[in-house]
């Protein structure tokens, strides 16, 4: 029995030619249901290569994440061991911290955090291997809330001594820039505080001071304590004062910047 109107258009040839009508029948049930289920597969793997690639979308983006959270850590721990050998880096509180000059200057010295202070009767003493004229070498001195040796005793001229053999020079004529100049007026040597030299405290090298102008018209005006094996105290030259030597600072105990030192 049928459930629907059938409506045919039957084909039949026409009278005097090829001329025919062709049937128009409705489609059936069953191609309707199979026109159906090929929408139906079509739209269900179209939602497979989309859920395809939301998983891969989904994937890569738990391994960026992975990988940030990775970075950030390892960043961390090597942040927190970078603050760790900081504080475990042993300070130099007694002298200021400078950053390294672009290019070297004889002039001013870095400051280095290098040996300790040397205690002699009331008194610290710093030997600086840094080279410098002796106007950086006093500036150096004086950042350190010192300024450049002045000696007052035979006493302190034998520390001294005795200190300075213990370094290593370049020639006999390295040493160290010491308080006394006569740059003001030839002659006339005077310490860095302004008081006069001493007479009777004077420690010069044989045949020094010469003012030698071998090698510059305004001659030697500044003074190096240089290294000699002897027991002789007088090691004291008068030089250039813009050459460059290692120098001493010195101060009264308790006084300066910091009166604490590298130890």
């Amino acid at each position: 029995e049928a459930t629907y109107t059938e409506v045919k258009f039957l084909k039949r040839e026409l009278p005097g030619g090829n001329q025919t009508v062709c049937s128009n029948e409705p489609k059936t049930v069953e191609q309707t249901a199979r026109s159906g289920r090929s929408k139906v597969t079509s739209e269900r793997a179209a939602l497979v290569v989309l859920s395809v690639l939301l998983a891969a979308a989904v994937a890569a983006l738990g391994v960026i994440v992975f990988y940030t959270i990775q970075t950030s850590q390892t960043q961390k721990e090597e942040n927190e061991a970078l603050r760790r050998n900081i504080s475990e880096t042993k300070p130099c509180s007694s002298k200021p911290s400078s950053p390294p000059p672009p290019t070297p200057d004889i002039n001013q010295p870095s400051v280095t955090c290098e040996g300790d202070w040397e205690l002699f009767r009331g008194h610290f003493y710093y030997f600086t291997t840094n080279y410098s004229t002796w106007k950086g070498s006093r500036g150096f001195c004086e950042a350190l809330g010192a300024d450049l040796v002045k000696i007052d005793s035979r006493e302190e001229q034998e520390f001294l001594v005795e200190k300075v053999k213990t370094f290593e020079m370049g020639d006999i004529w390295d040493g160290f820039w010491i308080g006394l100049t006569d740059s003001e007026v030839e002659g006339t040597w005077t310490w860095v505080d302004g008081s006069p030299l001493d007479s009777r405290m004077k420690f010069w090298l044989k045949e020094q001071p010469d003012n030698s102008k071998a090698r510059t018209a305004s001659g030697e005006d500044c003074v190096t304590i240089v290294k000699r094996e002897a027991e002789d105290l007088n090691t004291w030259n008068d030089d250039i004062c813009s050459l460059a030597f290692k120098s001493i600072c010195e101060k009264p105990a308790g006084t300066g910047p910091s009166s604490s030192v590298c130890g």
